[in-house]
């Protein structure tokens, strides 16, 4: 099966203490892994079960496995002939986006490394009446390759698990079109923070870039301020990226704030204050 991925290139805004400045930057999304082999929707793991990509086995969460399952659904609208993929993404993923919400106890997952991966019917299981569609959630490592895991991730948001799961970047969140994801115990400029702004709904048109702006600015820098625990660093600015006009309508509708630093370092910003920027 082919794990589909789609990098976009937007427009973001950099707030720093000294002045702002407009940069190019982009935010690569998982997408979705359409299945390989027709599976009638009774044969299909349940919500809360575990499996693996090669097949839809469902597995104990115990166990190691690669996805976990979210929610589970049917897909109406579309036409009787096999959709092309971009109707079946915008058709599978925004509901499978909200059941991540739900199933992980908060609206920060776009900050982590946890995602969604949407499954659907296959071209001769669609002929058949198949309609189902199965949401599940993935952790992706720095390398954004899918991590096999054991346990469960229901709630793990809600708890305190952000830090475990956080988006940490190499490169810089404002200037580079494809973020360079590393190890948050690794050094780094970019870290990803609690408060995902939300922008509108899918089914809405997108805003334009001066507007993600508008929305973002306030929201981000409060987000950074209130994870840094100091607003008078120099050495910390405030970055938010967004995502395409097609991941929008497939349910990416929200800005990821970061805290981006003057120079790499080792360590977390979390709860630093106005001590020195570690090494």
């Amino acid at each position: 099966m082919k794990h589909v991925r789609q990098a976009v290139v937007v427009l973001l805004t950099l707030v720093a203490v000294s002045g702002c400045a407009r940069h190019i930057g982009g935010q690569a999304v998982p997408g979705p892994l359409p299945s390989t082999a027709s599976a009638p929707a009774p044969d299909l793991p349940k919500v809360g079960q575990c499996m693996n990509s090669a097949e839809f086995k469902a597995l104990d969460c115990n166990s190691p496995h690669e996805a976990e399952v979210t929610a589970m659904g049917e897909i109406s609208g579309l036409s009787k002939d096999y959709p092309d993929e971009r109707d079946l993404r915008r058709a599978a993923l925004p509901p499978c986006r909200e059941a991540l919400t739900e199933y992980l106890g908060s609206k920060d997952a776009d900050a982590t490394r946890l995602q969604v991966w949407a499954f659907w019917p296959n071209k001769k299981g669609w002929e058949d009446g198949q309609r189902w569609r199965l949401c599940s959630v993935i952790e992706l490592a720095p390398d954004e390759k899918k991590v096999s895991r054991t346990g469960s991730v229901k709630g793990v948001l809600a708890a305190s698990g952000f830090g475990t799961y956080q988006l940490c970047s190499s490169g810089s969140p404002s200037r580079d079109a494809k973020l360079t994801l590393t190890a948050c115990d690794k050094p780094h400029v970019g870290e990803a923070v609690p408060g995902v702004v939300a922008l509108g709904k899918n089914t809405d048109p997108a805003p334009s870039q001066e507007d993600i702006n508008k929305m973002a600015e306030e929201k981000c820098t409060k987000a950074v301020t209130d994870y840094v625990g100091s607003s008078k660093r120099t050495d910390v600015s405030v970055a938010w990226r967004t995502f395409g006009s097609q991941a929008w309508s497939e349910g990416w509708t929200n800005a990821i704030c970061y805290a981006e630093t003057s120079r790499a370092f080792t360590g977390r910003l979390w709860g630093l204050g106005d001590k020195p920027l570690p090494n």
